[in-house]
């Protein structure tokens, strides 16, 4: 969530706080070949870690969310695409062109909201069902689903549950399509807002322009 820009920045600054320690070990210390890489490596990663947890506090702070807010979105985003990426495992299994397609579809959905909070992590409150509960149900139930499909088990019950369990992923998928309308909801308010302001711009140039016309 930090961005590539405070991941350069970052790392810019830890490779010249390696360097300068493992400059300063040469010229100062007698520490041997082993100890002065060893310490270079050490503080890179201090000031890695160091620099890592400032720049957060920095964005939670530009959020208007705390430091625990902004830890639990991270890592509910870390653990979505995990999730995602055994969605898309499922590729493999399914046997029939409509499962393909809809596990195809509820992994694009997954994978735009997840780009949406990651880029706004404000939103994730607006979709927290989507983490908590859509996400895991889908790829739970698309585990099932492509399971007993493969074994192809012959029986009424068998083919009820399948049955069933299709049902529920395409309402599944209607679900993550709200949710991602949700995630958009305040984009487009701001967007109407904008084309509201530049339609009345427009107006009042036009207003302009027949006054000054009639001079």
């Amino acid at each position: 969530m930090l961005g590539v820009s405070n991941f350069i920045t970052r790392h810019a600054i830890n490779w010249l706080v390696g360097f300068s320690v493992f400059i300063l070990t040469v010229i100062n210390f007698d520490l041997g070949i082993i100890l002065v890489p060893l310490l270079s490596i050490a503080s890179y990663f201090t000031s890695n870690k160091g620099i890592a947890s400032f720049q957060k506090y920095q964005r939670s702070k530009q959020l208007g969310i705390s430091r625990s807010e902004y830890n639990h979105i991270e890592k509910q985003l870390k653990q979505a695409k995990e999730q995602i990426f055994k969605l898309n495992q499922q590729y493999i299994r399914v046997r029939s062109l409509k499962s393909f397609k809809l596990i195809n579809d509820m992994s694009k959905l997954s994978r735009r909201i997840v780009n949406i909070v990651q880029t706004s992590p404000r939103k994730f409150f607006v979709v927290e069902d989507f983490f908590y509960a859509h996400l895991p149900s889908a790829v739970e139930l698309t585990d099932k689903y492509t399971l007993l499909t493969k074994e192809q088990v012959q029986g009424t019950d068998i083919h009820i549950a399948l049955e069933d369990t299709r049902k529920t992923l395409k309402e599944l998928h209607i679900t993550m399509e709200d949710d991602l309308k949700l995630a958009l909801q305040s984009d487009i308010e701001d967007l109407k807002l904008e084309l509201d302001f530049a339609k009345l711009e427009n107006e009042k140039r036009k207003e302009r322009q027949q006054i000054g016309g009639g001079h």
